[in-house]
């Protein structure tokens, strides 16, 4: 019998990335005929890749979806989007304010700021006005080329990785315009709300947890019976591995000639475009601990801190040089261990991370005895191994005069703030005294990382590939 087809565009490298480290691509692949969509200027790499996979590649053809080909009102719709979301009383999206200083170069003009401020406001306090915006975006933007594949190959479902921006957007309405089913798999916890409001309509969302279910609904106007709760997929090995975490931990230890009593400080940073200042914050953690010889520092920088040009931007030296120097310095205090990738692309985010890197996760984990990072989704994953954490609060973002925490007011984050599961430090007098406290025996979070990790992360936990592929297969047979 032949297989129905399903498509699924893979442009994001993130998610790219979800997909194949959760095996979703080759779960689907045993009862349907999967094609991908890639940028055939990397079609080697997508061949070798996917070469155990039952799949079909096809041309995404990037440069005929290129928003930077667009007209200029165009583009302005794309960047007003950033600005309106839904809202009910007191539940509103806190992001907006911090895209006012993102976008600070796009907004010199006094002209568009008063469109923007004034547009947002009508739009963010009328539904009708969303859907009458997101009926006309949808009524003129269509991208015609996409139907020779749907005619070519009658998809019974498309896949994306989205709740339905980007290159998505197009898919998702040649789907609807083909009578093809649509499926929105939400990859990663601040989508919803940092990516502005959705510019096309699925037939599912597979979303994390019911907070992440409340901001489709209420953010971005979808109707709560197309919403099915699933999971985090890519954490399900974390799940599945922690019963062996002692073992994990001895192994790295003894890797590391590590003493029995020695304590981990994990230090995690996030990119260098917003937090510049990650090599400081290690050295002055290391100039406080390094006369105590059973604490060690063990620093993993964020992947864009590998791309020297990046790097030398932001930093003023390559990542080379500061880690050599640092090891140097505080030989037998410090350890870099930076995460291993696979570049497949000109672009400083085409890259994925080998199983091995997973796995290098997992010992770090199972072997801290605090996670201090900032402000990065690994304090998700740190809160799955239990472990206390410290948002390393200090220095200014994005090279203005404003405090690194008010990247805190992200709405994903803001939303955290509710459980009091993680600590934030503004100075290193406090983050010093926080980290001594929590080593000497006084952590004050436990409790609330427990109701942090039951509300956001309990949900088919280990399970979540699983999950989704249900899912779809349940839906597509309807």
């Amino acid at each position: 019998m032949n297989k129905k087809y399903v498509f699924i565009p893979l442009y994001r490298s993130f998610g790219f990335r979800y997909l194949q480290a959760t095996e979703v691509i080759k779960k689907l692949s045993k009862n349907y005929k999967v094609i991908l969509f890639v940028d055939f200027k990397k079609k080697n790499f997508f061949e070798d890749f996917f070469r155990d996979y039952d799949v079909i590649l096809e041309d995404l053809k990037v440069d005929n979806l290129n928003f930077t080909n667009f007209p200029k009102f165009r583009n302005f719709v794309f960047f007003i989007k950033k600005f309106f979301n839904g809202k009910e009383k007191e539940y509103y999206n806190n992001c907006h304010n911090l895209w006012k200083i993102k976008f600070k170069d796009e907004m010199k003009s006094k002209k568009i700021v008063f469109l923007t401020n004034f547009c947002a406001l009508l739009l963010n306090n009328s539904k009708f006005l969303r859907k009458l915006f997101f009926f006309l975006e949808n009524r003129f933007d269509r991208k015609k080329f996409l139907t020779e594949y749907f005619d070519k190959y009658s998809p019974v479902l498309l896949i994306t990785t989205s709740y339905g921006y980007d290159y998505d957007q197009f898919f998702i309405r040649e789907a609807k315009n083909k009578k093809c089913k649509t499926v929105s798999i939400i990859y990663s916890w601040d989508n919803p709300t940092s990516k502005g409001y959705k510019s096309s309509n699925s037939d599912l969302y597979l979303v994390w947890n019911e907070n992440m279910k409340k901001e489709l609904i209420v953010f971005h106007d979808i109707e709560e019976k197309k919403i099915k709760i699933s999971g985090i997929a890519h954490w399900d090995i974390f799940h599945q591995d922690i019963k062996n975490k002692n073992q994990i931990k001895n192994k790295f230890f003894k890797e590391n000639n590590f003493n029995k009593d020695d304590k981990i400080l994990l230090f995690f940073s996030s990119s260098p475009r917003d937090f510049n200042n990650a090599y400081e914050k290690i050295e002055k953690l290391c100039k406080i601990f390094i006369d105590n010889k059973n604490i060690k520092i063990i620093a993993r920088m964020h992947p864009l801190y590998m791309n020297k040009k990046l790097c030398k931007k932001y930093c003023g030296k390559s990542n080379d040089f500061f880690e050599e120097r640092l090891t140097t310095k505080y030989q037998g205090t410090l350890i870099f261990k930076n995460p291993k990738i696979i570049e497949y692309g000109d672009k400083m985010d085409e890259v994925i991370y080998p199983i091995d890197d997973i796995n290098n996760l997992k010992k770090l984990y199972s072997s801290a005895s605090i996670l201090l990072n900032e402000y990065s989704t690994t304090l998700l994953e740190g809160i799955i191994y239990d472990l206390p954490i410290i948002n390393v609060a200090i220095g200014n973002y994005r090279n203005t005069n404003l405090p690194i925490k008010i990247y805190s007011y992200h709405h994903h984050l803001k939303r955290l703030e509710n459980y009091k599961a993680v600590f934030e430090c503004e100075n290193y007098d406090s983050l010093e005294s926080k980290i001594k406290e929590i080593l000497n025996g006084n952590d004050k979070s436990k409790l609330n990382r427990k109701k942090l990790f039951d509300q956001e992360l309990s949900n088919f936990k280990g399970e979540a590939s699983e999950k989704i592929v249900q899912e779809i297969f349940k839906f597509e047979a309807i």
